[in-house]
């Protein structure tokens, strides 16, 4: 008998890349000049550098850089996964019909990336860009060989917080049933909303574009 757990709510997928100084400086003085305002201006710069991958691929080019996209980035970090909180919800099935189960009270195993791991990575003219996307959607974890019942104090939520880079997400990487890891794989999204790129410089300073200017 099988264990299958699915997870509802949104799925996070987070990068960490560096951008050249003068790209970002490129794109925001593009944006200023199209708008009037910091709200605009920073809606522009996500627009740019998430979907316009023509314009950003010149901008680039003008540096002798490449750009195809923010997925295609050099990443140093790259986390797909389940977000916690934000109302996640399990199903389980056990093989006697599925239940559904909250996340809260549930035993979790946390770690938090260091910031200053990534800014050892940033080289001369860069910054730390984090990146990502939120997707309404499922994932699924599965342990082949389960004898039951099922038992949620047994279960264990790992959870990778983000928050020492300035981002508020908090991905789900795995789940393990009485110290065993469950397999797992990402099930159907529906829509996509894109994160506020996150700019940070050597020294760990969290910027905006007003340092671009």
């Amino acid at each position: 008998m099988a264990l299958h757990i699915t997870t509802h709510g949104d799925i996070d997928q987070i990068i960490a890349t560096a951008l050249s100084r003068e790209f970002v400086r490129k794109i925001y003085r593009h944006c200023w000049g199209k708008n009037n305002t910091p709200y605009f201006a920073g809606n522009c710069f996500r627009g740019v550098l998430y979907f316009d991958e023509r314009l950003a691929g010149k901008y680039a080019e003008d540096l002798g850089l490449a750009w195809n996209g923010w997925l295609s980035a050099p990443k140093f970090h790259h986390r797909t996964g389940a977000c916690y909180e934000h109302g996640l919800t399990l199903t389980v099935d056990a093989g006697e019909g599925a239940t559904r189960l909250g996340a809260a009270g549930l035993a979790v195993v946390e770690e938090r990336p260091r910031l200053g791991d990534f800014l050892a990575r940033i080289g001369e003219g860069e910054v730390l860009c984090v990146l990502g996307a939120v997707d309404k959607g499922e994932m699924q974890f599965t342990l082949p060989d389960f004898s039951g019942p099922f038992d949620p104090e047994k279960l264990t939520v790992r959870v990778e917080r983000l928050s020492d880079l300035y981002c508020e997400e908090a991905v789900i990487t795995g789940l393990a049933y009485d110290g065993r890891t469950l397999s797992m794989e990402t099930g159907q999204s529906r829509g996509k909303n894109m994160l506020d790129p996150l700019l940070i410089d050597r020294e760990g300073k969290l910027l905006d574009m007003y340092d671009f200017a």
